[in-house]
């Protein structure tokens, strides 16, 4: 499993997969446990939107473990995973401090996490020193390399968005109603798509990842399919820019996996 014979390794990434795919599943598909869970979470449309894209977000780090416990691990899930649980941790605290909750059980799990994930790379005697690939990606096809910088230029425009307004998601998509905690909620989706950033960074410098182009083409195709089912069930309250970036996202993110697919 994972490639390798050492059980704390297999330890840790089991359990942190287990972690991912237990936040993933309530998040996803049990909100009313989270509502009754954190009294301070509105019990409205609004927040079940956030808490399905942060569920959306654990399950597809899940499967990139799954992933390499049949391929064996991968650094570039390591330059993904550990910043966006070190910025959700961050976030945590910050959600403490603004609603006065004491959200501990949360905190403590995304800090054992985060310990689990580092232990296993240390251990796996990964190096921290990152080799230039020959070509921008690690690859020579044309095609994927601008894909990948479209790639780049969707998580900047993503983080220069919220910071030059950040309560213009909310007021573009018409059935989230804005507050504090929507606001927080925001901040957070904003991490995730720095730690997606360092991810592509890090491949455009050593080159594609399988896991981490695999966990894209996931992730594309679910929020993809969430986009559909919500154009049928209200079809007068997206928010078209979102639905752009959505599909654009999608189509490069599965341009990659098919062009390269074959050397992962």
């Amino acid at each position: 499993m994972f490639n390798t014979d050492d059980k704390l390794i297999q330890g840790c990434m089991f359990l942190a997969g287990l972690i991912f795919f237990a936040y993933g599943a309530v998040m996803m598909f049990n909100t009313d446990f989270m509502m009754e869970r954190y009294p301070t979470f509105e019990n409205n449309q609004t927040t079940v939107f956030f808490l399905n894209w942060f569920g959306a977000v654990s399950f597809v780090a899940y499967v990139g473990i799954l992933y390499m416990g049949f391929k064996g691990l991968d650094r570039g899930f390591f330059a993904y995973a550990i910043p966006v649980v070190l910025l959700q941790v961050i976030w945590i605290i910050m959600s403490n401090a603004q609603t006065g909750e004491e959200n501990i059980t949360g905190l403590v799990v995304w800090i054992i996490l985060l310990a689990l994930l580092v232990v296993s790379r240390v251990k796996a005697g990964m190096p921290f020193t990152y080799d230039k690939a020959s070509s921008a990606f690690g690859v020579t096809d044309k095609t994927s390399q601008i894909m990948g910088y479209i790639a780049i230029l969707i998580s900047v425009i993503n983080i220069v968005s919220y910071v030059i307004d950040p309560g213009g998601f909310i007021r573009q998509t018409p059935y989230l109603e804005s507050s504090p905690q929507a606001e927080h909620a925001v901040l957070g989706i904003t991490m995730i798509n720095i730690a997606i950033l360092i991810s592509l960074v890090y491949q455009y410098r050593v080159g594609f990842s399988g896991v981490l182009i695999s966990m894209g083409a996931v992730a594309a195709t679910m929020f993809l399919a969430a986009l559909m089912v919500g154009s049928v069930t209200n079809p007068e309250s997206g928010n078209p820019l979102l639905a752009i970036f959505i599909i654009l996202n999608f189509i490069v993110l599965m341009t990659i996996y098919f062009r390269n697919q074959s050397n992962f």
